[in-house]
């Protein structure tokens, strides 16, 4: 994948008083008759919902014609959600997903090919083009990614202070001291838990990134080239996921991924593996840092970075048309930057940068990946393969499985994602 680059300039955000007044997408108003869409997405309430919200208000008013019905679901809940209701015929029209269902929802029908509908694809910024046509059987572009974020920690800087930590760590034998650190001041260092077993990932992938698995490892996996049990690079980012267990919230097996989280913003626990949480620690007054999360005590060039949230059309409903109208709309530069402002994220296109002005803690962000390579998800993109993953880490937090043993599980699911190719 390429790197990263960093922005420098800061756009003026539009607000949505004045896209309402008028001004409009390309495609704006070209519809045909009466349209209702469905639109899908996963949200916890909140800051992010209201951000889509906002944009599919501002597209009704330009577009009379086309109504937006939209329904967000939680997180927990979403994927099994959207895939029944695709395979049952009832699928959203627009839809969030991510890269793990792409080749899936390619082979079974649920993905429209949307290279000729819009001037969107045209402001893709080279890495996001090459993700919009991933797993492609036909060089097509199957989806839309709409939002960029390399991953690291928010952590608290007061609780830091409190705890005596000094220096922000750079390296795992650093990260680890600190975490001893405030858990001897009575603070818990991560607000990591095990009860929704999607969370924990959040530590695989840091350290898969850092330890030099990539793309190539997972394609190697499909065609037999190579297992979990015989890499290194997928044995010791395991082993990172037990070693940091003392560190997570008490009870991490009985604790939901809500309650780690409230206990970040409630000053509880002090770091934050996700930069997702930055809006509702605005919301929190919590004065907050940024660190690339250190699962290596050498410099690593690759850090685990991914695209947030992907958008599909679905073709069963015959209004690929109209969707491609809306997502015309989500890209012009002033909806864009607004709706990024308010979910906290970086674009995917070349058009609009975000800066300071967006969040005080972007720019040390985007130093923190400067000259870094961007790494997504790279386990094989299977759900078989992808639950056996989040059954075995919550084995190893719990204590009932080795890390030997849950890479023996992730091979017997990857030995029949082969039988199935």
């Amino acid at each position: 994948m390429k790197t990263w680059l960093k922005g420098t300039a800061v756009a003026a955000v539009a607000s949505l008083g004045a896209l309402l007044a008028g001004c409009g997408g390309s495609n704006a108003g070209e519809s045909s008759g009466a349209v209702e869409l469905s639109f899908l997405m996963w949200g916890d309430g909140g800051d992010t919902d209201a951000a889509y919200e906002d944009v599919i208000a501002a597209f009704e008013a330009e577009n009379p014609d086309i109504t937006i019905n939209a329904e967000f679901f939680n997180t927990n809940d979403y994927d099994n959600l959207l895939k029944t209701r695709l395979s049952g015929g009832a699928g959203p029209d627009i839809y969030g997903f991510d890269l793990g269902n792409i080749e899936n929802f390619i082979a079974d029908g649920f993905a429209a090919d949307l290279s000729d509908g819009g001037d969107y694809l045209d402001k893709l910024t080279e890495q996001a083009a090459e993700e919009s046509v991933r797993y492609s059987p036909d060089g097509g572009a199957y989806n839309v990614p709409i939002s960029l974020s390399g991953n690291g920690i928010v952590y608290n800087k007061a609780l830091f202070e409190q705890a005596g930590i000094a220096q922000v760590p750079t390296t795992y034998t650093e990260f680890l001291d600190a975490c001893q650190q405030l858990l001897d001041a009575g603070i818990t260092p991560l607000a990591m838990s095990a009860q929704d077993n999607w969370w924990p990932q959040f530590i695989v992938y840091y350290a898969l990134a850092e330890h030099g698995a990539d793309e190539d490892l997972a394609e190697q996996m499909t065609a037999g080239e190579a297992d979990f049990s015989g890499n290194e690079a997928w044995k010791r980012s395991l082993d990172i996921v037990k070693e940091l267990v003392p560190y997570y919230m008490p009870n991490p097996v009985g604790t939901s991924q809500t309650a780690a989280q409230s206990a970040f913003l409630t000053g509880e626990a002090a770091m934050f593996p996700a930069p997702w949480i930055l809006p509702d620690a605005r919301a929190a007054n919590l004065d907050v840092g940024y660190l690339n999360f250190p699962t290596t005590d050498e410099p690593a060039d690759a850090i685990w970075g991914s695209y947030q949230v992907r958008f599909g059309v679905n073709p069963g409903n015959d209004n690929v048309e109209a969707a491609q109208e809306f997502l015309n709309f989500f890209f012009q530069d002033d909806v864009y930057l607004e709706f990024l402002s308010k979910v906290k994220l970086f674009p995917t296109t070349t058009t609009v940068q975000v800066g300071a002005d967006v969040d005080p803690l972007y720019p040390e962000m985007q130093a923190a990946w400067e000259g870094k390579t961007f790494m997504a998800l790279f386990s094989p993109p299977d759900k078989a393969v992808q639950d056996a993953l989040l059954v075995g880490l919550q084995n190893i937090i719990s204590g009932q499985k080795t890390t030997d043993e849950v890479l023996a599980d992730l091979d017997v699911a990857l030995e029949q994602y082969r039988a199935q190719l």
